[in-house]
């Protein structure tokens, strides 16, 4: 196994857990998985849609991971870190989206 097929594994299984984490979320509304001040004001009503944009959130950061794994894997290449910084924009403006809309009173 090569250094670079290590690293890709690495990323790989990151990028499943916050893949998991997002479901987890989304889903099962697991809002506890968010730190207290990411969620303490945030109305019973508006829980599900919350949970609803922030595990998308997660997922697309873990996506981006998924794919820059694949990448590192097949090419060997930075231009990986393309994947993970879409991923992580898109991810990164969805949880900073949903905060600000509903975890305000």
């Amino acid at each position: 196994m090569t250094v670079t097929m290590g690293v890709a594994i690495g990323i790989g299984l990151l990028a499943l857990v916050f893949i998991y984490i997002g479901c987890l979320l989304w889903k099962k509304e697991k809002i506890t998985l968010l730190h207290s001040y990411h969620y303490d004001k945030v109305s019973p009503s508006d829980k599900k849609v919350f949970c609803k944009i922030s595990g998308r959130g997660v997922i697309f950061i873990g996506i981006g991971l998924l794919v820059t794994a694949i990448i590192i894997d097949i090419t060997d290449s930075a231009i990986s870190f393309i994947a993970f910084a879409l991923g992580f924009a898109v991810g990164l403006a969805s949880l900073i989206y949903a905060g600000v809309k509903y975890n305000r009173q």
